[in-house]
This record gives structure tokens, sequence and C-alpha cells, in this order.
């Protein structure tokens, strides 16, 4: 014979089924931060290596091949900055001062190597999340080809 069916045996499974739910929702949020802190862990110690260097050099070559005057060479949320990625939003003196980590060491090695060769880097949020800036994009430019026959 088969089991009696009852309401408060529905309505207890339908809450074990919920509670469940619940449960393997709130352990991949929980997985979802874990991943996000080793990320940004990742990034606040990640130095600028050769190959990195090669593959910005390839990216401005590539753009520079098609005509473009800039090149996006990294992307990283804004609250990996002290503030919030306010001074960039903001294009505020002293922005590249809030550059954490990889970014930082990418802004020394245009400081150091690409700056003296005539190129420019800019920090832009390039993209906002409810209002308030979400991720700050790195990019390296270069005078267009009449400013740069001009003198200029």
């Amino acid at each position: 014979m088969s089991q009696t069916l009852t309401v408060a045996a529905l309505y207890a499974n339908r809450k074990a089924k919920r509670d469940a739910e619940l449960a393997q929702s709130h352990h991949a949020e929980e997985e979802a931060v874990r991943q996000r802190d080793a990320e940004h862990r990742a990034f606040l110690g990640r130095a600028m290596t050769e190959a990195d260097a090669a593959e910005i050099q390839h990216r401005i070559l590539r753009a520079f091949g098609r005509h473009e005057r800039e090149v996006q060479v990294l992307a990283f949320p804004s609250d990996y900055c002290p503030d919030g990625g306010r001074r960039i939003n903001h294009a505020l003196p002293g922005w590249e001062d809030q550059l954490p980590g990889f970014a930082h060491a990418l802004q020394a090695y245009w400081s150091q190597t690409l700056k003296p060769g005539g190129f420019g880097l800019q920090a832009r949020i390039i993209s906002l999340q409810d209002g308030m800036p979400g991720d700050v994009g790195l990019f390296v430019t270069w005078p267009d080809e009449f400013a740069f026959d001009n003198g200029g």
C-alpha cells in the first residue's frame, strides 16, 4: 500500500527543498567571495613581467596598425582602488596614486618605458554598477598623425 498523502508532508517536503536550495545558494555565494578575494590578493601581489610588457607592446602595434589612437591594456574592479575609483571617475589630480597592485606596476612600466617614447596613459571608469563605478580601464594612448607630424 502507498504512503498516505498529507498536506503537512507536502509543505514539509517543499520547505526541505527550499532550505536545501538556500544552503546551496549560500555556499555558492561564499565560494564566489573567496574567489574574488583570491583574485584581489593575486592582483595586489602581481609584478610586471617581460611577458606582460611584450603583450602590451603587441597590443599597441596591432591598434596602431588599425589607425586607432589608444588601446586598453588592463581592466580591474574600481573597488581595488583605496578610494573606490573616485579620483579616476572624476579625473582628479593624483589618480595615479590610487592605482593598486598590478595597475601600479603597469603605470611604473609605462612611466619608465613607454612615456619616454611619446605614449600617454589614461584611466577611465569603463562600467557602472547601479550608478557607481564598476571597472577601471587603463589605456595606452598616442597622438594622432597630424599632431605628431606638426610637432604636437
